[in-house]
């Protein structure tokens, strides 16, 4: 026989009590239950980002290839770079290398037809990995972390560094650009370059075949958004278009254009981090 109705039957003022605050606790548990149910819709739909800006001293493009066995030193130096904030270091992965054992899970053929502009407008007559190239206006072999700080530093003292600037504002979901009009960016291109932060990648065949290295800004696309012009430019956009991008990490870079249409010297840059 149940315990609470014997006691209820043989007249137990414990019986009463015992009911009671068996509802009691029911009662309790049910009110947590709808208050834990509350909060975590209320997680569901706030949004988990918490924006950050940075602007560098300098963008330093890597191009670089996972078939590459001279790549690796410079990958790695990218990295330090991309530990601090006054250079931002992007991985340019090439697709010429994928034909040699081994294809770059991250190549693309923009990266590599950018790198050839590059090649037009630097005047060379060729290109290679690893090739970095400081603020679109030198290049240098990417293992050389301590010439591609260098050369970023003096473009700096020279007034050749990133000398406009571009303000970034957060209200909400969405960020405001603004570019003011000015001399130096009146023929200059606003572009986004979205990347993500960080991947290792087991390599199993090529040059580089059994070695595991991780990458680092991994630039997967980059956009047009608009020209300056004399005028500057306005613009906005929101965290939930580069999450749908697929990238964890956003850059605007403000580069100006060679007489023969190439890629010129990049004047400005601004990091969006935590999307």
């Amino acid at each position: 026989m149940d315990r609470d109705l014997a006691m209820r039957k043989n007249g137990s003022r414990g019986g009463p009590r015992r009911v009671t605050e068996r509802l009691a606790a029911m009662t309790l548990a049910a009110a947590l239950t709808g208050v834990l149910s509350g909060a975590l819709s209320v997680l569901a739909t706030t949004p988990a980002f918490a924006v950050t800006f940075t602007t560098p001293k300098a963008v330093v493009e890597l191009f670089t290839s996972q078939g590459c066995s001279s790549c690796p030193p410079a990958d790695a130096a990218l990295r330090e770079f991309n530990r601090g904030e006054e250079i931002l270091g992007l991985a340019m992965h090439v697709d010429y290398w994928d034909r040699l054992g081994w294809k770059d899970t991250f190549a693309s053929p923009d990266n590599t037809e950018r790198q050839w502009r590059y090649a037009r407008a630097l005047g060379e007559r060729q290109v290679y990995t690893p090739q970095a190239v400081v603020n679109g206006r030198a290049h240098f072999v990417g293992s050389r972390k301590d010439r591609i700080a260098d050369a970023a530093e003096q473009f700096q003292l020279a007034g050749e560094g990133l000398t406009v600037p571009i303000a970034l504002t957060v209200q909400g979901d969405v960020i405001g650009v603004s570019v003011a009009g000015s001399a130096a960016a009146k023929d200059a291109t606003l572009y986004a370059v979205y990347y993500n932060a960080e991947a290792e990648v087991d390599i199993k065949r090529g040059e580089n075949a059994g070695k595991t290295i991780t990458y680092s800004n991994i630039v997967g696309k980059m956009e047009m958004l608009g020209m300056a012009g004399g005028s500057g430019i306005e613009l906005q956009f929101s965290v939930d278009d580069i999450r749908q991008k697929g990238f964890t990490d956003c850059a605007l870079i403000l580069q100006t254009k060679t007489d023969d249409g190439m890629p010129g010297a990049i004047i400005g840059a601004s990091v969006i981090s935590g999307i």
